[in-house]
């Protein structure tokens, strides 16, 4: 299954750095005590680290390559829980808790690590009882870490690319991608058939290895052997085509197999490359046929936010805005969104529900154009969508024709996969009684969806299934954004979760109501039907929003008093109010948490 290194292995310095970065400094004597205690294992691609169920409890430490964690279901299958990258211990609660292995743990390629069996682990805390609490300290941690922390998979350092077009030069595009590294001091090496094909793979292994930096392994269309190396070496392959080009699958893909169901498939990101100032994408639907894609990415020659951003996905660092529900309290997310702008913090991945949904993806249609955000603002407001659009109250208060119409005359036949920054919608299926995360399809009916609430907007039927307003089951996405290569995550909130009391003892009759309004005394401030209705379909949403803020990198709540979930009337005041409010969020954020 694996082979032991020569023990001279285990004292380079990189090792020793692994270690370090671990579990923090540690003392020399100590450092080579673990090094000389624990084997060194070297695993090829394929071979299982251990098996779900198995007794042994030794503590391994990632030194080089990469590992996935599979769990078994329950019909035999192998369920894949995320990937083990270098630096990252494994197993650690084996030495801790006699219980079995609770996953599989296979190589994803080539890899090394430290093995620290139980009993030589007591010996070195009987030498160096620190390191005992080192190592408890560092379990803790992970058992604390937030939801996006466990997700968040080590970043690919191994990147195999494949340019669908042998005959299209794409230098330009990876010349653009390569400063960017650059800029951000990550040093990029890159490999290709002309200049390593012929080197032996344990040197091909230790030219990769040895590199601190992100290694690119450029395969070839002439020479299969080779782009297998590149694949078999690769944490993550990207696939480089011409978006207008030819969508049919291509030889190079059908000799590497990449779409097969394979435990050991890497993630596969399609990066579709447009030409300087391409017109909107249409038709991006058609590249997912017959293709296993984990993630696709719409690139502009030479365009800056294009290139910064495809760095950062790389870089497993990229920013993710999530958006809450709550009517026409959205429009302050077009001026918190116009704020992030100004203040350069560029977003990589947006998601929202209900208005966030209907508000976050107009601004994301528009490429986070501000004049466009403004026009739109402007135009949706004096469309005036929730007047006048009443009808017999059977399923629901209004018909929603016109919020409808509105929107899909914006839209127009783009889909969400269109969408220049990747973005999604979250609704609630009726039918089954769950979540769904919208990320392709018109996006006009993924919106109409999202936005459906229950009693004031009809259904919406995608599919043969009944779909209501998202924020039922999850009024602020936070999670679902997990699901992405993000770092940093910004949730804001249109609903806030503090505790609002009244000052009366009893709930007012309606002549009351009236007569306080007519009087013009306002001695009772209730909220309107709407908001009632509304605010009672998410208190589940509500509690799981006050579980997964925690998470985030900048969470929000919007101070947005009178005014109410159906009234666009005040959208100047409301847009100005999300300017102003992210704007002193931003200002007051401590300096070492500005990671712009």
């Amino acid at each position: 299954m694996f082979e032991i290194l020569d023990s001279k292995f285990n004292h380079n310095s990189h090792n020793r750095a692994i270690l370090i970065r671990l579990f923090g400094e540690l003392d020399e004597e100590l450092l080579t005590q673990i090094l000389e205690k624990g084997k060194v294992l070297e695993l090829d691609t394929g071979a299982f680290l251990f098996n779900q169920g198995d007794l042994e409890n030794s503590l391994y430490i990632v030194l080089s390559g990469r590992f996935r964690a599979l769990a078994q279901q329950k019909d035999g299958t192998l369920h894949a829980l995320g990937d083990i990258g270098e630096g990252e211990p494994i197993g650690e609660f084996a030495l801790f808790m006699a219980e079995p292995r609770s996953a599989s743990v296979v190589a994803i390629r080539k890899s090394v690590v430290l093995e620290l069996k139980e009993n030589e682990y007591h010996k070195i805390v009987s030498s160096y009882p620190a390191f005992s609490t080192k190592l408890t300290r560092f379990v803790v941690n992970r058992l604390r870490r937030n939801s996006l922390q466990k997700h968040l998979e080590t970043s690919a350092k191994n990147i195999a690319v494949i340019n669908l077009q042998s005959e299209n030069d794409i230098s330009e595009y990876t010349e653009a991608i390569k400063a960017q590294f650059e800029s951000l001091n990550v040093s990029i090496q890159i490999l290709d058939h002309d200049s390593h094909a012929n080197l032996e793979l344990q040197t091909m292994y230790d030219t990769l290895e040895q590199h601190e930096g992100l290694n690119f392994l450029v395969s070839s269309n002439e020479d299969l052997a080779w782009s297998h190396q590149c694949i078999i070496y690769a944490d993550l392959i990207v696939m480089a085509t011409d978006f207008y080009a030819d969508s049919s699958l291509q030889e190079i893909e059908k000799q590497l197999d990449l779409y097969s169901n394979n435990i050991l498939n890497k993630k596969i990101y399609l990066l579709l490359l447009h030409p300087e100032d391409a017109k909107f994408p249409e038709n991006t639907r058609r590249w997912f046929e017959n293709r296993k894609i984990d993630l696709h990415i719409h690139y502009r020659k030479n365009y800056g936010p294009d290139i910064r951003r495809f760095a950062r996905i790389l870089a497993n660092k990229a920013r993710g805005l999530v958006l809450g529900g709550g009517g026409a309290k959205g429009f302050a997310h077009l001026g918190a969104i116009k704020t992030l702008y100004e203040e350069g913090l560029e977003i990589d991945f947006l998601g929202g529900t209900s208005a966030g949904a209907l508000y976050g993806l107009t601004a994301s249609f528009v490429d986070f154009d501000r004049k466009k955000i403004d026009y739109y603002s402007k135009e949706s407001a004096e469309s005036k969508l929730t007047s006048n659009d009443f009808t017999i109250p059977i399923i629901s208060i209004m018909s929603g024709k016109k919020m409808n119409n509105y929107v899909k005359k914006m839209l127009g036949g783009a889909y969400l996969e269109d969408f220049w920054v990747g973005s999604y919608c979250v609704s609630t299926n009726y039918s089954t009684s769950s979540i769904k995360v919208h990320e392709r399809g018109p996006a006009y009916k993924q919106i109409e969806a999202s936005i459906a609430i229950p009693g004031i907007y009809p259904p919406v039927v995608i599919d043969r299934q009944l779909y209501v307003d998202g924020g039922v089951v999850d009024n602020l996405p936070i999670e679902t954004m997990y699901n992405y290569p993000v770092e940093h995550i910004i949730a804001i909130s249109l609903s806030q979760l503090r505790t609002q009391e009244v000052d009366f003892d009893e709930t007012p009759s309606a002549s009351k109501l009236i007569w306080s309004k007519i009087t013009g005394k306002k001695r009772y401030r209730l909220p309107g039907i709407s908001s009632i209705l509304v605010n009672s379909l998410t208190l589940n949403s509500r509690q799981k929003q006050e579980m997964t803020k925690s998470g985030v990198a900048i969470y929000l709540e919007m101070e947005l008093k009178g005014i109410g979930m159906l009234d666009d009337s005040k959208w100047k005041e409301i847009v100005k109010k999300g300017h102003d409010q992210m704007k002193t969020a931003l200002k007051n954020l401590p300096e070492e948490k500005k990671f712009w």
